[in-house]
């Protein structure tokens, strides 16, 4: 083979070498964790089988990338340390993208909004949902979430109570123990069309403060991840364009939650 021969090969050598150096491929099992007391984004069937719209956008984004993802469950006030630790790469669960966060974590492309709304099982007592009106009335939400930071800062004057998951904040607001709730407007729709709750509904507007709120809901991953960071981004805008991330909204939302 003549040297003029073997210069296409060498090209296309060089190119499929920078290819690798400009997208990075993450080797191996990327553990993300979910928390599985989280519906509709992430919980368990009857069959004992994880499911949830952030449990099957996640699984639909690793299938783009081309990654090995397995799914792992614990509870969110874990998942920063379990993060650190290398003990799980990805973390999968409602995670609001906030100046705040970014100096620990590193962030997807925004995967849904993050909005947050008040709701309430005795709507009518709430015509006004201003700090100065829920003086006195018992305010929860999860706690170590965004929820939590913004109820904390303006409802002084309210009764806070944090709950380790929104299952259980929902369980007292429907038994009565609770006034309001503070979820993402998606979680709350679901509870609202629930058995537990019937009668339910949202009081006041919708919440976006973005010192609070963020741009919207992402992955989070350790900052040193920045190829797994790529690679999910790669998927995510793959399954936007297909038509995959509107087929996973549609099964749970009669809206778009993006």
């Amino acid at each position: 083979m003549t040297p003029v021969q073997r210069r296409p090969l060498v090209f296309v050598a060089l190119l499929a070498i920078a290819a690798a150096v400009a997208f990075p491929v993450h080797a191996g099992e990327v553990k993300v964790a979910s928390e599985g007391t989280f519906k509709p984004f992430s919980y368990f069937t009857s069959g004992g089988q994880l499911t949830g719209f952030d449990v099957e956008l996640a699984q639909a984004i690793c299938k783009a990338a081309g990654l090995d993802c397995v799914m792992v469950t614990m509870d969110y006030d874990g998942m920063m340390v379990a993060l650190k630790e290398k003990k799980i790469d990805v973390i999968d669960s409602g995670m609001s993208i906030t100046a705040k966060r970014r100096k620990v974590v590193a962030f997807t492309d925004r995967t849904r909004a993050s909005g947050k709304r008040f709701v309430s099982c005795t709507p009518d007592k709430f015509a006004k949902i201003g700090p100065d009106d829920l003086k006195g009335d018992i305010v929860g939400t999860q706690a170590d979430t965004s929820s939590a930071d913004y109820i904390k800062a303006y409802y002084t004057g309210s009764d806070i109570r944090l709950y380790r998951s929104m299952d259980e904040a929902f369980a007292d607001l429907s038994a009565g123990r609770l006034d309001l709730a503070l979820a993402q407007d998606a979680v709350g729709y679901a509870f609202m069309n629930s058995p537990a709750g019937k009668g339910c509904a949202f009081v006041g507007d919708r919440l976006d403060d973005p010192k609070y709120f963020g741009e919207g809901v992402g992955l989070a991953l350790r900052q040193s991840d920045s190829d797994l960071v790529a690679a999910l981004n790669a998927g995510l805008s793959k399954i936007r364009a297909d038509g995959t991330y509107k087929a996973i909204n549609d099964k749970y939302f009669p809206f778009s939650v993006y």
